[in-house]
């Protein structure tokens, strides 16, 4: 989850750096013919931009930065399938310790780390400074002596219609005027030597501030920052934004008026800023501030030319903010979609026989030790991660057994489901973990049926589908369809075949949350029966399916299919006289909808 997070912040913080760079670039242009108020604004749409940790996504994103993951996404559909086809794993004999899921950080994952343990050195600097600093200012605090301040901020206050009452204290630890505290701010003073003037300036600028909810603005710059610590340009925007805040502040105090009371409030800031070292305090807003920002303070305070207010350059800049929001969804980390995109999962069938096999081996499986324990292992065994689970190896308890729980194993989503369905009292169980064996849930399936073969997958993090079927005489067995669009909290039964093929069943698959596979074993023919839907269960139809006479003589067996996207495999099991040739494939572009045979992914014996 944090790697995820950290990806989606490291997208967000490249491309929106591509608006700040040009906004920077255009500065000197865009003060001299537009007001502070648009690059307020303007500063504040990219703050909190770059706070929200979302990004729209493409399923096949025309840009792919690869970043090594420690292994790679195996290769389903380039060239021949690399022993997609084996024996499910052996019976681990050793005992899983609960909990102990031994997880081999990857690159990505380390730098996920030092971004998160930046970010929150960032905050917990700043935000104990703050609160320590406050502390120290209250603790040497004074109410006020001078009745003229109580009556000028009276005054001032109903003159800006402020109706809130905020404290004013003196303090001998603040160096100049400032504004203090986001939840209940107060407004600090070093002395109350202050001329009239000086005092309605200093009042009206942080009263301006207060109406704003400016220390709000401050506090979301400073989380942006510690959220994209690694980034120069967001410094340089959170620079820039706290010049604007103060600069949009001075235009409003002495918007409409002439160059004298201009003059005057320049002559004040500059008096405050000799009594005192300015000093740079989070979460405050103050009346001075540096020498470096006061030259660009008082050229805007001095400037009485008309300028525009950027209504068109602010619209102009919204739109490059969308643009960057489409870059970032076009930009895809580690080759995967942003969104709700699935890596490849080892996907499970069974064989004519009713054997379980590996279809598809994605660098993930699953073993059962004496005791029946189940444990998962990612990344051709890199990780190693227990379950809660534990199957019958005695053979006495009906549904748990191991060639009666079904399994789906991705990096991103790990699903099994096991157990005695009788649609009544015994609910069929899901266990789903979204982080490699980190932790898991179990959800119940109410009224779920089915209790022997069973089959589980998901087609992205959220879509998900179950088959699970139950004798029915001999040689029959009837199958139910379940779906789910929730990360498998919740599953719902859709429409089956049974009333046109009621067989046991030797794969299953969906390619979408519409169109799904059932494959049967052979009995009146030679195969392969696969009934499919279109319409998420409303109608099944038989496959129709055209191979090569020369596999007429043989029992073909579908498996389940693989697909990766729109692109698809259905393998095809063949035997003869109860011994294995080997195995053919049928493939698709277009999400199953249409099948052909290839026989560059064959996989047979010589002795076809």
């Amino acid at each position: 989850m944090i790697t995820s997070l950290f990806l989606d912040f490291l997208v967000i913080s490249l491309t929106t750096s591509l608006v700040i760079i040009g906004l920077i670039l255009l500065r000197p242009m865009l003060r001299r013919h537009y007001s502070a108020k648009w690059s307020y604004w303007i500063w504040l749409i990219l703050t909190l931009r770059l706070l929200l940790p979302f990004n729209f996504s493409f399923t096949n994103p025309p840009v792919a930065i690869q970043i090594p993951e420690g292994q790679g996404m195996a290769a389903v559909f380039q060239g021949t399938p690399s022993q997609n086809l084996q024996a499910d794993p052996s019976v681990i004999t050793q005992t899983a310790q609960a909990g102990n899921v031994s997880h081999i950080p990857s690159i990505l994952d380390i730098l996920a780390f030092i971004w998160l343990a930046g970010a929150v050195l960032f905050l917990a600097y700043h935000l104990l400074s703050y609160f320590f600093f406050r502390k120290q200012a209250l603790r040497w605090s004074n109410p006020i002596l001078g009745e003229n301040i109580v009556t000028k901020l009276k005054q001032v206050s109903k003159e800006m219609n402020v109706t809130a009452s905020i404290p004013v204290l003196i303090s001998s630890k603040v160096p100049n005027p400032m504004l203090m505290g986001f939840y209940k701010p107060a407004l600090f003073l070093p002395h109350e030597q202050y001329s009239d003037e000086e005092l309605e300036f200093i009042l009206k600028h942080e009263l301006v501030h207060y109406k704003r909810l400016d220390i709000v603005y401050k506090l979301l710059l400073q989380i942006v920052q510690a959220l994209h610590w690694f980034n120069p340009f967001v410094w340089l925007m959170t620079r820039e934004a706290a010049h604007e805040i103060e600069i949009y502040c001075d235009d409003t105090v002495v918007r409409e008026r002439g160059a004298a009371y201009r003059k005057k409030y320049c002559e004040a800031i500059l008096s405050v800023m000799q009594s005192s070292a300015t000093r740079h305090v989070a979460l405050s807003t103050n009346f001075a501030g540096g020498k470096h920002s006061m030259k660009q303070r008082f050229g805007s305070i001095l400037n009485m030319k008309e300028k525009r207010n950027g209504v068109g350059a602010f619209f102009t800049v919204i739109m490059l903010v969308g643009v960057t929001a489409i870059l970032a969804a076009c930009t895809n980390l580690n080759g995967q979609s942003t969104d709700k995109t699935l890596k490849p999962g080892t996907i499970y069938s069974y064989s004519s026989s009713g054997e379980q096999v590996v279809v598809h081996n994605a660098g993930n499986e699953y073993s059962v030790d004496e005791n029946g324990n189940v444990s998962v292992s990612y990344r051709e065994g890199e990780i190693q991660a227990p379950t809660p689970l534990k199957l019958d190896t005695t053979g006495t308890e009906m549904g748990m057994g191991r060639g009666e729980t079904g399994f789906f194993i991705s990096e991103d989503k790990t699903a099994i489901v096991y157990g005695f369905a009788d649609g009544k009292e015994s609910p069929l169980q899901v266990l789903i973990s979204d982080n490699m064996g980190e932790t898991w849930n179990t959800y119940n399936i109410e009224g779920a049926k089915g209790y022997d073969t069973k089959f589980i997958g998901f087609t992205d993090k959220q879509n998900g589908w179950i088959v699970s079927g139950g004798s029915a005489g001999v040689g029959r067995s009837l199958n139910y369809v379940y779906l789910t669009s929730d990360g498998g909290k919740t599953w719902t039964e859709i429409g089956n075949p049974n009333d046109l093929y009621a067989e046991s069943l030797t794969g299953a698959g969906f390619s979408s949350k519409d169109i799904g596979f059932l494959g049967f074993r052979y009995y009146e023919d030679n195969g392969p029966v696969i009934y499919w839907t279109k319409d998420k269960g409303q109608s099944w139809e038989k496959l129709a399916v055209t191979l090569p006479d020369v596999f007429n003589d043989y029992q073909k067996t579908p498996l389940s299919p693989i697909f990766n996207g729109k692109e698809g495999l259905f393998p095809i099991l063949l035997t003869k006289e109860g011994n294995t040739i080997g195995t053919i494939y049928l493939s698709s572009k277009g999400y199953g909808l249409e099948w052909t045979y290839d026989s560059a992914y064959d996989q047979l014996e010589d002795s076809k």
